[in-house]
């Protein structure tokens, strides 16, 4: 029986350990952002992993939270959605998603087509929306200003307006973005996440094949899959947080058996543990 499980990722906020200043750190977290929508992932989030090496864990839990969040939303909608901020400084450098839900100008243009939209007005007659075409989206119904949603175009009116109908997530049918999350360890992230089958992820892990069996044969709804720091791997971080990983997990494996490198960094992973992933399970 074939299955297509939503996958969520966990990622310790020391990736960015490595990376010296805010110009290199924007750069690698769009590779990550890249690495999400290219394996269509559904959710992310970030925890602390406490580790020594990252001086202000706060302060890289918000920055790569914040750098993530302005990847996925449609270059239309940032400047209505993020303010300037000092976490932002290269945001240029982000590369673009060219997911279903950023499309250009001259896409998803027609009725029943959707877009991504953010309201910019609205009082008792109904809100209205920027969509990223000439013509605003007028929505029959109140909403708060600034609120993001996933819009079905209708019918074109008169002075440059068309009509909008909200749409749930459910009934998108197709790749719409990931999800940010943060959490204060990788178990308070696991249990945000709620993922049916979890994973780590460790060169000390079991056989990848084994792994694959066992996620086929429990055809779970989504898989979670969790990474470990630049200095510290995912038993490590578990120690220090006082759970045991056999426990937390359903299964630890290794992607990336017989590594060449000494090391293998967290972004690194990442991209080779969805590659396998999305060749061998979905």
């Amino acid at each position: 029986m074939t299955f297509k499980p939503s996958i969520f990722i966990l990622l310790p906020v020391s990736l960015m350990v490595d990376t010296p200043d805010l110009r290199q750190k924007t750069v690698k977290v769009g590779l990550v952002g890249r690495a999400l929508a290219t394996f269509k992932v559904d959710k992310v989030c970030i925890y602390h992993d406490d580790d020594p090496h990252t001086k202000n864990q706060s302060a890289e839990v918000t920055l790569i939270a914040s750098l993530l969040r302005y990847m996925e939303t449609p270059q239309y909608l940032r400047k209505f959605l993020f303010p300037r901020s000092k976490e932002l400084q290269y945001a240029g450098l982000l590369p673009p998603l060219r997911t279903p839900h950023h499309p250009l100008r001259i896409e998803k243009t027609k009725s029943g087509a959707l877009r991504e939209g953010v309201v910019t007005k609205a009082d008792k007659r109904g809100s209205l929306l920027e969509i990223g075409l000439r013509e605003k989206g007028v929505l029959n119904e109140r909403l708060k200003v600034g609120r993001r949603l996933t819009t079905r175009l209708g019918e074109r009116l008169d002075r440059g307006k068309i009509t909008v109908k909200r749409v749930p997530k459910t009934d998108i049918g197709e790749y719409w973005g990931y999800e940010v999350l943060i959490a204060d360890n990788l178990e308070d992230g696991l249990n945000q996440l709620g993922a049916d089958y979890k994973i780590g992820t460790s060169r000390y892990g079991r056989n990848l094949y084994e792994a694959v069996r066992g996620i086929k044969e429990s055809s779970p709804k989504s898989v979670g899959v969790a990474f470990g720091g630049p200095y510290a791997g995912l038993f490590e971080i578990c120690e220090n947080q006082g759970v045991d990983a056999e426990e937390l997990f359903d299964v630890i494996i290794n992607t990336i058996p017989n590594q060449g490198t000494a090391t293998v960094r967290t972004e690194e992973a990442l991209v080779a543990t969805l590659a396998v992933l999305n060749a061998l399970v979905r």
